[in-house]
Parts: C-alpha cells; sequence; structure tokens
C-alpha cells in the first residue's frame, strides 16, 4: 500500500509543474500583446493630435505622395484616400481631367468643404494643354474682390501657399478643400504660346471630395499674329502696290494641347496688298511659315525666291517682311565691234514705246514692260562712220515679268566701221618711214585721203567695200592695190620704200666689204712674203 501511494504523489507533481510552467508562459504573451496595443493606441492619439484642428493636409509640393482627408466627427477620425496620382507628376486622378466634371457626391453631415482640382484647356479646342508651369493665385469672391487666399498642406510639416502651378499634366489640386462661395483663378503666367487668361471665376456651391473633385477648367486662348509685308522698288524704294501673297505652313504647327493646326506644306491664307504696297495675312498660330508672291504689280517681275517667316511673338507686336521688287527691263548696251568703246546716238524703234537713242555710255533701258508680251528693238540709225552689225533684238516677257527667267536682262550689242590700215617702210629695216606723203586713191583714181608718215601705219575710216591702191609720194612705182572687205576686222596694207638711209646703210655696207676684202687680201700676201724669205 505504502509503495502505491508513493507512485501516485510522483506523477501528481509532475503535472502541476507543468501547469505553473503554461500559466506563466501565457501570462508573458499576454503582457507583450498590451504593451503593443498601448503603442498603436499612443501613435494614434499622436497623430490625432497633430491634424486635429485642421479640415483637410494635401502634399502640393509631392502629389505622388499618398496623402489622406482626416476629419473629426464625434471623436471618431474617419480616413478617405485621395485619388492616386499619374506617374507622370499630373495633379490629376485616374479619370482625364479633360472629361465633364463627374456627378455630385453627397456631402457628409457637418462637412462643407470641397476639394477642387483645376485644369488648363484650349479655348478653341477644350484639349488639356499639357505642360508644367502655368502659375496662379486664388482670390475670394468674383474678380478677387475678397483678397488672396492662402491654402495649405500639413504632412509632413505645414506649408503655405499662395500661388499655384500645372503639374505636366495641366493640372493641379487646390492643397486642401475651400468652403462654399464664389472664387476668381488669376493666372500669373501663361503655357508658352497661349495668351495670358483672363480672371477666372467659379462658385462652390457642394461639398465633393477628393476621389471626384469639383473640376474647374480655365481656358487659355493660343497666341497668333499676323505677317505684314511691304513691297519697295529695289531700286529706288519707293513702295509699290497690287501684289497678292500665298502663305504655307513650313512645318506641322501644334499648339500644346496637342492638335495639329496645319500641316506642313498646307496652304493656310492668301492676302493683297494695297496700292501702298503694305498687306497682312489672318492671324496666325505661333510657327514657322513662308510666303510665296503669287502676282507681282503691274511692270514688276514677280518675287520667285521663297520668304521664310517665323511668328514667335503675340499680336501685342508687329512682325514686317520687307519684299525688294524688281521692275522688268531691257538694258541694251551698245559698241564699237573692234574696238569695244560705246557708240553715242544710236537710235533703236521699240515695239509699242517711243525710240530709244544710246547715252554716252552706248546704253538705253526699256521698262514699263507687258506681262505676256514680245518686245522687238530694232537698231535705226548710228552716228556715223558707224555699220550696223545685227538691227533687231526680240524679247519677251512672261506672265510673271520675267525676260529668260530674270527680270532684268542685258542685251550686247555692237557696230562697226571698216578700218584700213596703211603702212609704209623702209627695205633694210622694215620701220615704219615717217616725213613721206602717202596717198590713198579709190578704183577710180579719185583721192580718198592724204596724209604724212609719221613713223607708224595710218588708219583710215569709214570706207566703203571696193578696191583701192595708194603710193608714196609721186613715185608711181610704189602703187599698191588693195581690196577694202565688209568686216569690222583691221584690215592691213603696207609697201617698201627705198630711203637715204637705205642707201647711206648700203654705202656702208660695200665700204666695209671693200675694206675688209683689201685687207684680207693685203693679209695673205703679207704671210706670202714672210714664208718665202723665211
Amino acid at each position: 500500500m505504502r509503495r502505491n501511494k508513493k507512485r501516485n504523489f510522483g506523477e501528481e507533481g509532475y503535472w502541476k509543474s507543468f501547469t505553473d510552467m503554461m500559466a506563466g508562459l501565457l501570462l508573458i504573451i499576454l503582457l507583450i500583446m498590451m504593451l503593443l496595443m498601448l503603442y498603436l493606441t499612443q501613435a494614434n492619439t499622436d497623430k490625432n493630435d497633430h491634424t486635429a484642428d485642421h479640415d483637410s493636409y494635401y502634399d502640393f509640393a509631392n502629389p505622388e505622395m499618398t496623402t489622406y482627408d482626416i476629419r473629426t466627427d464625434n471623436n471618431k477620425a474617419q480616413y478617405t484616400q485621395p485619388p492616386k496620382q499619374s506617374k507622370s507628376g499630373g495633379g490629376g486622378g485616374e479619370d482625364d481631367p479633360g472629361e465633364e466634371t463627374p456627378k455630385d457626391v453627397s456631402p457628409e453631415e457637418g462637412h462643407d468643404k470641397t476639394a477642387v482640382l483645376v485644369t488648363v484647356v484650349d479655348e478653341e479646342t477644350g484639349n488639356v494643354i499639357k505642360k508644367e508651369g502655368t502659375l496662379f493665385e486664388l482670390y475670394a469672391d468674383k474678380k478677387g474682390a475678397g483678397g488672396l487666399q492662402t491654402l495649405h498642406t500639413y504632412y509632413p510639416k505645414k506649408v503655405e501657399y499662395k500661388q499655384y502651378k500645372t503639374t505636366t499634366n495641366g493640372t493641379f489640386y487646390l492643397p486642401e478643400k475651400i468652403t462654399r462661395g464664389w472664387y476668381s483663378l488669376h493666372n500669373l503666367t501663361p503655357p508658352p504660346g497661349y495668351g495670358t487668361a483672363e480672371d477666372f471665376d467659379f462658385q462652390i456651391t457642394e461639398s465633393l471630395d477628393w476621389p471626384e473633385p469639383y473640376r474647374v477648367k480655365v481656358p487659355f486662348s493660343p497666341s497668333k499674329n499676323r505677317i505684314y509685308v511691304s513691297n519697295i522698288d529695289a531700286e529706288t524704294n519707293k513702295q509699290i502696290g497690287g501684289q497678292t501673297y500665298t502663305v504655307y505652313a513650313s512645318e506641322d504647327i501644334v499648339t500644346l494641347d496637342g492638335t495639329v493646326r496645319y500641316k506642313e506644306g498646307a496652304k493656310v491664307d492668301e492676302f493683297k496688298c494695297d496700292e501702298n504696297g503694305n498687306g497682312k495675312s489672318k492671324k496666325l498660330y505661333l510657327g514657322k511659315y513662308y510666303l510665296v508672291q503669287k502676282t507681282a504689280a503691274k511692270y514688276y517681275a514677280r518675287y520667285t525666291s521663297q520668304i521664310d517667316v517665323e511668328i514667335k511673338l503675340s499680336d501685342s507686336e508687329k512682325q514686317s517682311v520687307e519684299v525688294k521688287c524688281e521692275k522688268t527691263q531691257i538694258h541694251l548696251n551698245l559698241t564699237d565691234e573692234y574696238t569695244k568703246a560705246a557708240i553715242k546716238g544710236a537710235v533703236y524703234t521699240v515695239t509699242d514705246k517711243p525710240n530709244a537713242t544710246t547715252n554716252n555710255s552706248g546704253n538705253i533701258f526699256i521698262t514699263d514692260l507687258d506681262k505676256n508680251k514680245t518686245y522687238t528693238l530694232t537698231l535705226t540709225s548710228v552716228p556715223e562712220p558707224y555699220r550696223i552689225s545685227t538691227d533687231k533684238v526680240t524679247f519677251s516677257v512672261d506672265r510673271d515679268g520675267n525676260i529668260q527667267g530674270k527680270a532684268q536682262v542685258t542685251s550686247a550689242q555692237t557696230a562697226y566701221v571698216i578700218r584700213l590700215s596703211v603702212d609704209a617702210k623702209d627695205i633694210i629695216f622694215k620701220n615704219s618711214i615717217s616725213g613721206t606723203t602717202l596717198q590713198l586713191y579709190d578704183e577710180h583714181e579719185k583721192l580718198v585721203e592724204e596724209w604724212e608718215a609719221v613713223g607708224e601705219a595710218n588708219t583710215i575710216e569709214g570706207l566703203e567695200p571696193g578696191s583701192y591702191f595708194f603710193e608714196v609720194g609721186e613715185d608711181k612705182n610704189t602703187r599698191i592695190r588693195v581690196h577694202v572687205k565688209d568686216t569690222a576686222k583691221l584690215q592691213k596694207a603696207e609697201t617698201q620704200v627705198w630711203t637715204l638711209w637705205d642707201t647711206i646703210m648700203t654705202v656702208a655696207f660695200v665700204l666695209l666689204t671693200t675694206i675688209i676684202v683689201f685687207v684680207s687680201i693685203r693679209l695673205v700676201r703679207f704671210r706670202k712674203r714672210k714664208k718665202a724669205n723665211g
């Protein structure tokens, strides 16, 4: 019996020790859980203490950070997550800011403030202008009569805002909700390529939360300007009128809302200049264009070069292009075919115009020429003793006022004189003689000209084609016949005359030769005699 009691007592002690250990472990776990709950409660209390005095906060500076609208109602904090932010950094939610304002959301009892999402749009297309940096101020009451509004964000620290700018999505949220009433958005800096927007008034009459905010669309008018053209005479700088111009796009003209206003190469306008040569296009969007002169002024050639223009200023500044127009002109220059000297006093008849006479430089200028017409210039008379080389010149003016593709052309014309160069030279040295009289006779032995040689050839001008002869002095044996041709080239004739110098040189040569022969003979005899004695 004692042995059995002893065994039973041992089992009872074992289970008691195990039970005490488990109770202790459970007590430790319970204590840890209580401490954890106390920590979480304290952290939540600290957060409520930080925001209890404010209706909302929004991380305006970093719209991608998750933020909450915290409301206090009967000592209970309610959390409503605002719209998820775009990865591009825009201030809007997942809905397209360009869509219609969503349906009203009934406000919770005791809350009369509204979240506001502002979107900048193109006034003409309604498309969102997705550009960062469009800057605004917010004023209370219509036209800002209530003064500048200062809004805040409160997390992670309180930040004050007096200006608000768009993100890359072309939108922004007001950093905190605003109460009901009238407000006015005042634009400080517009998007590039747009004019400053007028103050935009809007009224808050309901309470909307961040997921479906009150949406304000501020319209911006795209900047435009005209191209102003003035036309002047290229030589006189006087204004001339009557031209028409066509305007084309040099590139795709695209505004920041993504709208292609004009395709590259598209005709965008056509306008006519007034009688003073001033013209202007319609208002065009900013970008690169080029002008083509479609029609020219009367008597002027069409300006064929492309005129590049870039509109980069709003219509507050005038952008002008000056076009120098050339008058259609025929320039004729008449010169001597041989000497190239200008011929003054030659008379030309011109189609449908008065006769024209060459000036001191041998020039005539024909202007005021009609388009699509052919003009003929005929040389009717030249001053003596000139002869006509080419008597007619024809020019055609095309529909653009050009002649052979140019506004002004020059034609070089020539006239000529029959020239005969007569020269008398000595026989030995072939030099032109002087001091001797020469005569030129025609084929009927009529004296044409008589002159005294002066050591050079004498040129006789104005001869008629035919046979001539000339002689030196009274010696008929020196008569030389010449056939004169009808040509602009200089024709030459010469004769050789026995002169006193020829006689002197001949005598001198004979004497010198004789002396040389005599001396040579004497030398030969002297050598023979010396050899014989030797």
